[in-house]
């Protein structure tokens, strides 16, 4: 009698901690994977958001730039200067305007004949034809910015590999131009792609730490739930 007693324990046992440890391990299943996904989901909005945001960025950038050169043309046209001299200061206005925090935003112009008019780092080229400037996967630099110019939208995006300012380091950059036709000038600007991952790499490294914080206190409940389980089968086991 007394065998069956705590068989009959051990199955009660048994069962509801088998009900408990089912039941807990699908609401925490569905809990890690819900929250997998969010993160996942966060990233990602977070990675568009970046990109976006920088590509609006850099667009406004050259619209505002273009109403300079708009300006000095302005001022040509009504007498104030010559055309050299108004194209003189549009140059060196632009040659000197930076953006962002660290102001290592700059622009540089084209012409539509493909000749280097400014550019603030590489001076020593200004003048010069590229029209065969061509990156390391065979992209044709200029050509690329002048050809997304003579479309309808007289503007647009670029993508391509180009050395950064330290002369040294070659990164893909994705850059915007955008057209002031009265002189045939191109502005253009652009972002380093490499700068734009490590921002969001940084941010993923934020929402990893924080799904693997709620993973760990998942775990712990479940093992608290599979302890508590076993108390009460054994109580209620007993009685």
């Amino acid at each position: 009698m007394n065998g069956k007693r705590k068989s009959l324990i051990s199955s009660i046992m048994g069962i509801c901690v088998a009900v408990v440890v089912v039941t807990a391990a699908g609401i925490g299943g569905n809990s890690v994977v819900s929250l997998k996904s969010m993160a996942t989901s966060a990233y990602d909005t977070y990675a568009n958001a970046v990109n976006e945001g920088y590509n609006d960025e850099i667009k406004s950038q050259v619209q505002s730039t273009l109403s300079i050169l708009q300006s000095e043309y302005d001022q040509y046209q009504a007498g104030g200067k010559t055309e050299e001299q108004a194209q003189e200061d549009a140059k060196e206005i632009i040659r000197a305007m930076r953006y962002r925090d660290d102001q290592s935003g700059y622009f540089w112009i084209d012409g539509i004949d493909y000749t280097l008019v400014m550019h603030p780092i590489l001076t020593e080229q200004e003048g010069s034809n590229r029209y065969e400037l061509e990156d390391q996967n065979g992209v044709m630099i200029t050509q690329e910015i002048v050809k997304v110019c003579q479309s309808a939208d007289k503007s647009g995006y670029n993508e391509f590999y180009f050395t950064k300012a330290d002369g040294v380091t070659v990164a893909p950059k994705v850059a915007y131009s955008g057209i002031f036709e009265p002189w045939g000038w191109i502005v253009s600007t652009g972002n380093y792609v490499d700068e734009m991952n490590m921002e969001k790499a940084e941010m993923k490294v934020v929402l990893d730490k924080g799904y693997y914080s709620v993973l760990i206190r998942t775990v712990a409940v479940f093992a608290v739930v599979i302890i508590a389980a076993l108390l009460v089968a054994f109580i209620f086991g007993k009685r």
